[in-house]
C-alpha cells in the first residue's frame, strides 16, 4: 500500500493556521462588530402601488396606491434624467390612500418617470419606474378636420352631410357641427366617428356651419384636442339621376366581356380597363363574388402589384354641375386610390391625377363632385396602385355607380 507523505513544515503550517482560527475571535472587542453592521440594518418605506400615468396637453397626471406603510409622509418623483422633481406631501390614513399629482407645463414626448416613498427618518422605498407621454403642439399640428364629401339641402329641404372616412389610430372620435336653425337659434349637433351621414334638423337653408373635429391620442388622455373650427357654406340644390343616359354597365351585378378559366377575374363590359389593371394573367377589374358581379381593384394574394390602373368610361357631357357617386362593399386602406374625371380620353396616371384631374377624390369617400362650364368630353372612372404579398394585399370592390345632374336652387 502506497503511503501519501506530508512534509513536517506543512503540517506545522496548518496547524497554525488552526489556532489562529480559534484564537482572534477571542482576541477581538465585542465593539469591533459594529463597523460591519454600521448605521443598523436597512429600513425601506412601502413603494407606491398600481402606478398609472395618464397623458394630457403639456401635461401628466400620476395616481398610484398607498397600501400598506402607515409611516410614508412623502413622494419623490424624478425625470428627465433627474434634473426635473416633485416632492408631495402624504398624510396617510387607516385605509388605502390614493396619491395623486398633476406634472404640468412637461415637454412634448415620452418620459420616464422614477418614484420613491419616505418616513420621517428619511427612510426612501425602492424605486418604481414608470413612463407616460405629454402632448403638445407637434401633435396638434398634426390633426385635419373630418373631411365631408358632400353638403346640401334637396329641394324637399332636408340637410344633409356626408362624411369622409378618417384613420382612427389618429384618435379621432367626434365632430361638433354648429349651425343656425331656421328660428336663427345656435345648434351644436355631435357627430360620432362612426357616423358616415348627419341630418341637420330645421336648418335655415343657405347658411354656413362651423365644424371641429376631436380627438383623443391614447387610452390614458385625460385631454381632448381640437382642430380648428372649418366654416362651409351648404347650398341648396335638386339632383336628378342621369346614369342610364350616359354610362352602361353600372349595376349592381355588373357585367363582363370575357372571364377567365376560374370563373372569378375578368374583363368588364362597357368600360375601358387598361393593361394595369388586369393583373390575373390578362384578366381583371371585374370579379365574380357569391355570382355577383363586382368593379374590382386589387393586388396582393397571388396577384401582382398594380401601377397606374385605371377603369373608365368616355362620355361627353353639357355644361352643368354632376356628381359621381359609387356604391363600395367591402375595401381596406392602403395605396393609393382615385375617383377622378379628366378631359378627354383617358385617365391621368395616379401620381397625376392631384394635377390633371377637372375634379378628383380618394375612392374611400364614395363620391365626386364636379362642374363644367361647357359641353366636354371626359373619362370618368377610377384610378389606382396597389401593393400586396402572397399573404395580404390591397382591395376594392365596388357594386354600383351612379352619375347625377345637380341644380341649384
Amino acid at each position: 500500500m502506497n503511503r501519501i507523505k506530508i512534509p513536517y513544515l506543512n503540517v506545522m503550517f496548518a496547524l497554525m493556521v488552526c489556532a489562529l482560527i480559534v484564537v482572534l475571535p477571542s482576541c477581538m472587542k465585542e465593539d469591533d462588530y459594529k463597523k460591519f453592521t454600521e448605521g443598523g440594518e436597512i429600513s425601506y418605506t412601502g413603494k407606491l402601488d398600481s402606478i398609472k400615468v395618464f397623458s394630457g396637453r403639456n401635461r401628466v397626471v400620476i395616481q398610484g396606491l398607498l397600501i400598506a406603510d402607515p409611516k410614508v409622509t412623502k413622494c419623490v418623483i424624478y425625470w428627465n434624467n433627474r434634473a426635473d422633481s416633485a416632492v408631495i406631501p402624504v398624510t396617510r390614513t387607516e385605509n388605502v390612500d390614493t396619491l395623486k399629482v398633476e406634472l404640468k407645463n412637461m415637454l412634448e414626448g415620452v418620459h420616464n418617470f422614477t418614484i420613491y416613498t419616505y418616513d420621517n427618518l428619511g427612510n426612501q422605498s425602492v424605486p418604481t419606474y414608470k413612463s407616460g407621454r405629454a402632448y403638445g403642439d407637434r401633435y396638434i399640428s398634426s390633426l385635419s378636420n373630418r373631411p365631408i364629401n358632400n353638403a346640401f339641402t334637396d329641394e324637399a329641404g332636408l340637410t344633409s352631410i356626408e362624411w369622409g372616412v378618417m384613420d382612427r389610430l389618429s384618435g379621432i372620435f367626434a365632430t361638433d357641427v354648429t349651425y343656425t336653425d331656421a328660428s336663427n337659434e345656435k345648434k351644436v349637433l355631435r357627430v360620432p366617428v362612426d357616423s358616415a351621414l348627419t341630418r341637420l334638423d330645421n336648418f335655415k337653408e343657405k347658411t354656413d356651419i362651423q365644424f371641429r373635429t376631436m380627438f383623443i391620442p391614447d387610452t390614458l388622455s385625460i385631454d381632448t384636442f381640437y382642430t380648428t373650427s372649418t366654416t362651409r357654406y351648404i347650398p341648396k340644390f335638386s339632383q336628378a339621376d342621369i346614369t342610364t343616359t350616359y354610362l352602361k354597365n353600372v349595376g349592381p351585378n355588373v357585367n363582363y366581356s370575357s372571364i377567365n378559366s376560374g370563373n372569378r377575374w375578368g374583363i368588364l363590359s362597357d368600360w375601358t380597363s387598361n393593361t394595369a389593371i388586369k393583373n390575373a394573367s390578362g384578366f381583371g377589374g371585374y370579379e365574380r363574388r357569391s355570382n355577383v358581379g363586382f368593379i374590382s381593384l386589387e393586388a396582393g394574394w397571388g396577384l401582382p402589384n398594380v401601377t397606374d390602373g385605371k377603369i373608365f368610361q368616355t362620355i361627353t357631357l353639357p355644361a352643368g354641375s354632376y356628381r359621381f357617386a359609387v356604391v363600395m362593399n367591402e375595401f381596406n386602406s392602403g395605396g393609393s386610390r382615385y375617383l377622378s374625371v379628366a378631359a378627354g380620353n383617358d385617365l391621368p396616371n395616379a401620381a397625376d391625377v392631384t394635377g390633371s384631374s377637372i375634379a378628383f377624390s380618394n375612392l374611400e369617400s364614395k363620391v365626386l363632385n364636379f362642374t363644367l362650364t361647357g359641353p366636354t368630353t371626359v373619362s370618368i372612372g377610377f384610378v389606382c396602385s396597389l401593393t400586396g404579398t402572397s399573404g395580404t394585399g390591397m382591395y376594392s370592390k365596388i357594386a354600383s355607380v351612379k352619375l347625377y345632374s345637380i341644380q341649384y336652387l
